[in-house]
C-alpha cells in the first residue's frame, strides 16, 4: 500500500482442472512438446481472502515447442522454437485488484545453434512478438495513488558462448 511490504500466507486454496503435456518424436532429429492447462477452478478456501481467485492462475495456459537437430562435425546444429500462452489472470495477490490487474501473454522465442559435450554457441530471440505485459502488479500506493507496474522483457535478442569444462 505504498508504506512498505506485507508478506503472508494466502491461506488454503482448492483447484480443480485438467494438465495434459505430450513429448513425441515424429522423426529421428525432431522433438516437439506441447501441454495444455485448464483450471475449472482456482479459489481461496481459507484465510483473508476466501473466495476470491488465485492469483497467476489462468483458466487456460497452453505451450508448444519444437526442436530439430542436424548433427555437424562433432556436435549438433540446432534450431527451437516455442511458443506459451496464458489467458487472462490476476497478476496482485491483493485482494483490492482492479482491471490493469488482469494479464494475458503470448510468448514466442527462438534458438539457432551448434552444440556438442563441450560447448554451445547459439543466437537467440525472446518475447519475438513484443508482447507487454506485468509480471506483478502492485496496489495503488496510499500516499502518491500511484499504480506499480513490473514489466517483463521486451523483445530481445542475443548470443550464448559457453564451455563445459
Amino acid at each position: 500500500q505504498g508504506a512498505g511490504s506485507l508478506v503472508t500466507n494466502i491461506g488454503e486454496i482448492q483447484t480443480t482442472g485438467l494438465d495434459v503435456n505430450l513429448q513425441t518424436v515424429p522423426l529421428p532429429n525432431l522433438t516437439v512438446t506441447a501441454g495444455l492447462l485448464y483450471m475449472h477452478k482456482a479459489e481461496v478456501t481459507e484465510g483473508p481472502q476466501t473466495g476470491l481467485p488465485l492469483p497467476w492462475t489462468p483458466d487456460v495456459s497452453a505451450n508448444l515447442a519444437a526442436t530439430v537437430v542436424f548433427p555437424l562435425a562433432d556436435g549438433g546444429l540446432y534450431l527451437r522454437v516455442d511458443y506459451s500462452y496464458m489467458d487472462d489472470h490476476l497478476t496482485n495477490a491483493s485482494p483490492e485488484t482492479d482491471e490493469d490487474d488482469i494479464q494475458d501473454r503470448d510468448l514466442l522465442n527462438a534458438k539457432f545453434g551448434w552444440r556438442n559435450f563441450r560447448w554451445d554457441i547459439s543466437v537467440w530471440g525472446k518475447n519475438l512478438t513484443d508482447d507487454s505485459y506485468a509480471s506483478l502488479t502492485a496496489s495503488t500506493l496510499v500516499f502518491s495513488g500511484m499504480d506499480a507496474f513490473f514489466l517483463a522483457p521486451p523483445r530481445t535478442y542475443g548470443a550464448t558462448l559457453r564451455y563445459v569444462f
